[in-house]
């Protein structure tokens, strides 16, 4: 599908197994870059805190992240006095990666109003002279809103910059292949000719417009924004974001 981006549907047959981080579903890749979120404490020689402070809704808190002990990463959204609490972290400064595979396996809670994500952000998004070849792009290799489907999760390519030459292609949709709170793998393959996107192994979009030819940076985020997921759930929070590993394959 040239220069547009169609809502996917997928059919499961009745012997499909969900792709569970055990392999990849693209050929000839090598790990080159991962973080399986051990120990008690975020690695800060591979993330950075993001966008500290007010940020729709909610504010962006360092208290917000926390690994479990257990392997996992946890970005909560959540009520402290009158304020609503998120997190976001960023490989920005830390990793950057120009084409290849990347996965993260992650648990969805459905509470309206947020949104988790995973995606590759342009350090140069904001130019507006120039192309995505040149300045890159938003690429939102999966977001969640529960509020317009709890089954369903969409991949987006913002341009542009963020002003009134934005512009957007997309929604892709890709189907969960169970429950929201269970584990799904999210993945992209980005080349120089193309982009193409993965749930629990399975290909929802795959497209040769719009291609960054820039090194992109690593985001997970549990945005809280109304206009965009509806108005917050609050007597549902806290909702957790929960990431069980992030990886990144080079041919």
């Amino acid at each position: 599908m040239k220069g547009i981006l169609k809502i996917c549907s997928v059919v499961f047959s009745f012997f499909f197994v969900p792709h569970n981080g055990s392999d990849i579903p693209v050929k000839g890749y090598k790990m080159v870059w991962k973080d399986e979120f051990d120990g008690d404490n975020l690695d800060l020689k591979k993330w950075n805190y993001r966008s500290l402070g007010k940020r729709d809704e909610a504010y962006i808190t360092k208290n917000a992240i926390s690994l479990d002990g257990n392997g996992q990463l946890i970005i909560e959204a959540f009520i402290r006095g009158d304020s609503i609490h998120t997190g976001m972290i960023s490989t920005e400064n830390t990793y950057h990666l120009k084409y290849g595979y990347l996965e993260c396996r992650a648990k969805l809670m459905p509470v309206r109003g947020t949104m988790p994500a995973f995606w590759l952000q342009s350090p140069k998004i904001n130019n507006t002279v120039g192309d995505p070849a040149t300045n890159g792009v938003e690429l939102d290799i999966f977001e969640y809103f529960p509020h317009l489907n709890t089954q369903y999760v969409y991949h987006t390519l913002h341009y542009g910059g963020y002003g009134s030459s934005h512009k957007v292609a997309g929604p892709v949709l890709g189907m969960l292949s169970g429950s929201p709170d269970e584990f799904h793998t999210f993945g992209l393959e980005w080349t120089k000719n193309s982009y193409t996107t993965f749930v629990d192994g399975i290909k929802t979009y795959s497209g040769d417009t719009l291609i960054s030819q820039i090194p992109e940076f690593i985001v997970l985020s549990l945005g809280v924004n109304s206009l965009a997921a509806g108005p917050l759930d609050s007597a549902n929070l806290p909702c957790r974001f929960v990431i069980d590993y992030v990886r990144v394959y080079k041919r």
